[in-house]
């Protein structure tokens, strides 16, 4: 089995370790690792693992209609044809969307037996929560957001312990060997290939095979597709696979409902956008004028940009290969920079704790000969950092200076094919006077290192 997801597991032992733990529900996208992250979770905490998958059998909600968990526990053992000790087994309820009124009865795990840790998940658990009809036991219940394996899981997987390890403890002030910079260059472009969902990288981690990897990445599209039979009628699944078709060919733009379709009323694309959306396979970014805290206190959701799921996947729906990802070439020109905004944006959308839902925003100003527009905006330390995707050390930063003078900042970050640097750059105000701003640029590969470099750099 692979080492997959060294992070989240991190995370789970914390959350069993809490002298007042809540049941845990798992939200992400279909086929990111759910199950398997609980049952790589049991194996390691050597717990009796009970899990129940209600796609497969519904009938088996009908165990939980009480409200006192002992009663619950007696009839799964019951059931299950064995004893359950609450201090050593887990209950891990999957696919529980097929029956969403189970999540009401989590609260009286918490409030009657907190010994037995609880672990629920879903698929489709955004767009089942979006149509009921009770409350959520809110402040009884903790999240852990699941996304793609991210490219530092992918390292582990493929036996790169080494270069990981040499990320993780890698210093602005140390020096990166040219050789090792292109490793993770080239590594980055498999990535970029074979995407970071566990199946396509079992698969190509077992046989070194793009081809292999393609078919499972195939089968995977096919799969979300079939999926939208389940959560939306006839008329709705054509605009939804339209849009799951489009969207990889849009990405980093601004969103057009005409782009999608002439034909379409804008408020039927929508109705198949928020679909995809709740499925956790696409992402709405958002523009946020980002004058202060918090950055989603000033959004306009009129405009927005959509990203993927997985960076593989829309490789695969762009037709990309790895021929597609020349050695000498610049990974951020390939088909215009939208892989690696792709990139870069599945893996911001982490940047923030792992219970704490996903959430990214961009920054635009539509002006005629004076537009401008900064690919990500996040929050860190109390401050408002802006965020590039660039080609190498030559690509314009117009933009970025525009935004810190407007916003009177002194930070920027870029990210880049180049080596790490933090450099002085001057940026001329409005009334003429010349202002310095650092800049920190990183290669791409070091985006899940952004907050402990800036942490360094902005003491």
């Amino acid at each position: 089995m692979l080492p997959l997801y060294r992070l989240e597991l991190g995370y789970l032992n914390e959350w069993i370790a809490r002298a007042h733990r809540k049941p845990l529900v798992i939200r992400g996208a279909r086929q990111v690792g759910k199950s398997t992250l609980v049952r790589l979770f049991a194996k390691e905490q050597q717990l009796d693992l009970i899990e129940l998958d209600f796609e497969q059998k519904p009938e088996n909600a009908d165990l939980f209609n009480s409200k006192d968990p002992t009663i619950i526990l007696a009839l799964l053992s019951v059931k299950l044809g064995k004893d359950i000790d609450p201090k050593r087994t887990l209950l891990f309820l999957d696919e529980i969307q097929k029956t969403p009124s189970i999540i009401a009865c989590l609260r009286y795990f918490y409030e009657q037996m907190p010994t037995l840790p609880v672990i629920c998940a879903g698929s489709l658990l955004d767009l089942a929560l979006a149509d009921i009809n009770f409350s959520i036991p809110v402040g009884r219940i903790d999240y852990l957001y699941l996304g793609p394996m991210s490219f530092q899981a992918f390292l582990l997987a493929f036996g790169k312990k080494q270069l990981l390890d040499f990320i993780k403890n890698y210093k602005l002030s140390d020096i990166l060997p040219l050789s090792l910079h292109q490793s993770l260059l080239d590594l980055l472009k498999i990535y970029y290939i074979v995407g970071g969902l566990p199946e396509s990288v079992a698969r190509y981690v077992a046989t070194s095979s793009f081809i292999e990897s393609e078919r499972t990445k195939q089968a995977l599209l096919q799969a979300y597709q079939e999926d939208f039979s389940k959560y939306a009628s006839r008329s709705r699944q054509q605009h939804m696979r339209l849009l799951f078709h489009k969207i990889p060919r849009m990405l980093g733009e601004k969103f057009k409902y005409s782009n999608v379709s002439r034909e379409e009323k804008s408020t039927t694309i929508k109705e198949a956008l928020d679909s995809l959306s709740l499925a956790r396979i696409i992402t709405q970014v958002n523009h946020t004028d980002a004058n202060g805290l918090p950055l989603g206190a000033e959004v306009n959701e009129k405009y927005f940009k959509i990203y993927f799921l997985d960076v593989g996947l829309g490789s695969s729906v762009l037709d990309l290969n790895i021929l597609s990802f020349p050695i000498d070439q610049d990974l951020v020109l390939v088909n215009s920079g939208k892989i690696s905004e792709q990139f870069i944006a599945q893996h911001l959308l982490h940047f923030r704790s792992l219970n704490e839902s996903p959430a990214l925003y961009y920054w635009h100003r539509e002006v005629r000969s004076a537009s401008a527009e900064i690919d990500f905006v996040v929050a860190f330390g109390g401050k408002v950092i802006p965020i590039e995707v660039k080609a190498g050390t030559s690509g314009s930063l117009k933009s970025l200076h525009y935004f810190l003078r407007d916003k009177d900042l002194n930070w920027g970050v870029r990210f880049c094919s180049q080596r790490p640097s933090v450099s002085s750059e001057q940026v001329t105000l409005s009334t003429g006077e010349c202002r310095s701003y650092q800049l920190l640029s990183l290669p791409l590969y070091l985006v899940e290192e952004l907050a402990r470099f800036l942490s360094e750099v902005m003491i």
